[in-house]
């Protein structure tokens, strides 16, 4: 099988349907080739000069990785509608951590429930607990920089998840200057790719990448911990997701422009 013409850097996103897209890419190099870490404290374990050695980064090493490193790597990523996104993150917690799972999603079905009977309850919820369960999680992943000095907070299985916490960021910076800061890392990758449009995506990864796309494979995929949201819910999520929502909108518009430039460049090499 031809091997891969140039390195790369998958940055992770959870949730993003990131473990399809990773099993893909690593399958592509050889096992020697891929970096031995998936999560930012395993990078964090590895010595100083192991981190360089590779050509495949697969994992949610976030803004870790680039520290690390002695050169540029090509990254790629993937963005998934912030409401998917939010729902597959609780059914997360729902099926891996006994604590989080157990309250997480009763948090988000008491929401769903008290949302039309209860005003005073939902005035409450509206104003402490929805910011900080949706909280615009993919543009903060994208939008800090974290130090690997920090001491990183761990998550179920230890996963850091930069971002729930709010106090995280150090320096705090607020949500504008955040989702400036993910754009641009955005427009610094060679493909941005969505889970809406994952076959498309992965065409234009391996076309990078020099190789035949392999058969598209979708792991790790459930369905969301409630099938029904009501319309004022579901406002109220896409509001405390609003720079999500418009992240979401620029990474397709990357989508699009990208996907437009390798049509050209098929065009050229017929003609």
């Amino acid at each position: 099988m031809k091997s891969p013409q140039t390195e790369i850097h998958f940055f992770h996103i959870p949730k993003t349907a990131g473990t399809s897209l990773a099993g893909m890419i690593r399958r592509a190099y050889a096992p020697e080739e891929s970096i031995p870490a998936h999560t930012a404290r395993e990078l964090l374990k590895l010595r100083a000069d192991q981190v360089p050695r590779y050509r495949c980064y697969t994992g949610h090493f976030f803004s870790l990785l680039p520290q690390l490193m002695d050169r540029n790597l090509p990254t790629v990523t993937l963005l998934r509608h912030p409401i998917a996104q939010f729902t597959s993150l609780l059914r997360h917690c729902e099926r891996d951590d006994p604590l989080a799972g157990r309250l997480i999603p009763r948090v988000a079905r008491s929401i769903h429930r008290a949302w039309d009977t209860l005003p005073p309850l939902r005035r409450a919820m509206q104003s402490r607990i929805c910011p900080v369960i949706m909280n615009n999680f993919q543009t903060r992943v994208l939008g800090c920089e974290i130090s690997p000095a920090y001491d990183l907070p761990a998550d179920f299985r230890g996963h850091t998840y930069p971002l729930l916490a709010k106090d995280f960021i150090h320096p705090p910076r607020k949500m504008d200057i955040l989702f400036e800061l993910a754009k641009a890392r955005l427009d610094s990758m060679v493909v941005v790719g969505t889970v809406e449009r994952f076959a498309e995506s992965a065409d234009l990864i391996f076309q990078h990448l020099g190789v035949p796309t392999p058969e598209i494979t979708r792991e790790n995929s459930h369905d969301t911990p409630f099938q029904a949201i009501s319309p004022d819910l579901r406002r109220l999520m896409e509001d405390e997701s609003r720079y999500d929502m418009e992240l979401y909108e620029y990474a397709e518009t990357l989508l699009n422009k990208r996907r437009e430039q390798a049509q050209g460049l098929r065009s050229e090499g017929k003609s």
